[in-house]
């Protein structure tokens, strides 16, 4: 993000006569440059830009960024597990997990929330941004969130994390 802000306002103060070029990586960077990519194979375009405003540059960056971060998210805004983390280690003396939800706007009527804990489906009532599960067992756990049109089809899903659930050793007992 901050690669993009630099080369954004960088190309803001040195576009009025440049050419500039836009390209994606292999890894799906966006790159803008004056000078063309050396990797022949590359899709390369001339970025048109508009040189009256930073606020016109910036918008699109930003709105590439945003996409960036959160693939897959349909008509929201924002939608991801805001807990737990990927890769979290929770250590707890119950097997219960405590799950956080980022979703703006709101759940649509006709979309219906899915949590998908190790290829387990479960239906989560609308509105809810914090939900705990009991009884999922300690050990390595999967989770992602769907939400799915009246068809059933998926609209929008975060990333699948991998969580692992540990029980805490009581004191005096050595494992």
């Amino acid at each position: 993000m901050r690669v993009l802000l630099f080369t954004a306002i960088g190309l803001l103060t040195s576009s009025l006569h440049a050419e500039v070029f836009r390209w994606v990586d292999e890894d799906g960077r966006t790159h803008f440059s004056d000078r063309l990519p050396e990797n022949p194979s590359l899709q390369v375009e001339r970025a048109d830009l508009d040189t009256g405003t930073a606020a016109a540059l910036l918008g699109p960056v930003a709105a590439s960024a945003e996409e960036d971060l959160l693939p897959g998210s349909g008509p929201y805004d924002a939608f991801d597990i805001l807990a737990p983390s990927p890769g979290a280690v929770l250590v707890q003396a119950t097997d219960t997990l405590a799950i956080n939800v980022l979703l703006e706007p709101p759940l649509l009527d006709e979309h219906t929330l899915e949590l998908v804990l190790d290829d387990r489906t479960i239906a989560v009532e609308a509105g809810v941004s914090a939900l705990e599960l009991e009884g999922v067992g300690f050990g390595p756990h999967q989770l992602q969130l769907r939400i799915t049109d009246a068809n059933g089809q998926t609209i929008a899903s975060t990333p699948t994390h991998d969580l692992d659930l540990q029980e805490t050793t009581p004191p005096g007992i050595l494992r």
